[in-house]
């Protein structure tokens, strides 16, 4: 059976505009930003195209701030591929 779905691409930038638009909704993240996507060469088993994006803070992020880090990128890998 194939659990990949169809999700709509975003271009790289765009990408990241949503990954930082999401971030900021997390005041404990004040301070962090996403920089860049790292695509993967092919599709995982989901259909997501890329892996997770990389990520600049101001500060030693605590694990509060690094679960919401991935919640975020998650939650939008499952919704979004990267598009060129």
């Amino acid at each position: 059976m194939d659990s990949r779905v169809s999700r709509p691409a975003l271009s790289p930038h765009d990408l990241v505009e949503l990954l930082n638009w999401e971030l900021a909704a997390y005041e404990q993240c004040h301070g962090s930003h996403f920089t860049s996507i790292r695509p993967m060469a092919d599709p995982d088993d989901s259909g997501c195209n890329w892996r997770d994006a990389r990520l600049q803070t101001d500060h030693q992020l605590d694990g509060v701030e690094r679960g919401i880090v991935r919640r975020v990128i998650e939650q939008t890998r499952h919704e979004f591929n990267v598009g060129s």
